[in-house]
């Protein structure tokens, strides 16, 4: 995955968090409570998210589409070309 594919994963993340009108800590919140993994989403996650700094894992992955309600292809998909 390249800088821009992150950044773009992060551009379309933070667009769906705001249109629901959460902070990144409440949607950290309601996406730890879909993970089935050992450690819970932290504020900092979502932020590193956003920023296009990391990219989450699969499991991580789904838990955040799974709070959004979108599909996995809707939030990786590529900027279109203008």
């Amino acid at each position: 995955m390249t800088d821009a594919d992150k950044v773009g994963f992060g551009n379309r993340l933070a667009k769906l968090v705001a249109d629901k009108h959460w902070t990144e800590a409440e949607f950290a919140r309601k996406a730890s409570k879909l993970f089935r993994g050992t450690q819970d989403f932290r504020r900092c996650d979502i932020s590193l998210y956003m920023r296009g700094i990391q990219f989450p894992d699969p499991s991580r992955l789904k838990a955040i589409c799974d709070t959004l309600g979108v599909e996995e292809k809707a939030l990786r998909q590529k900027f279109a070309s203008t």
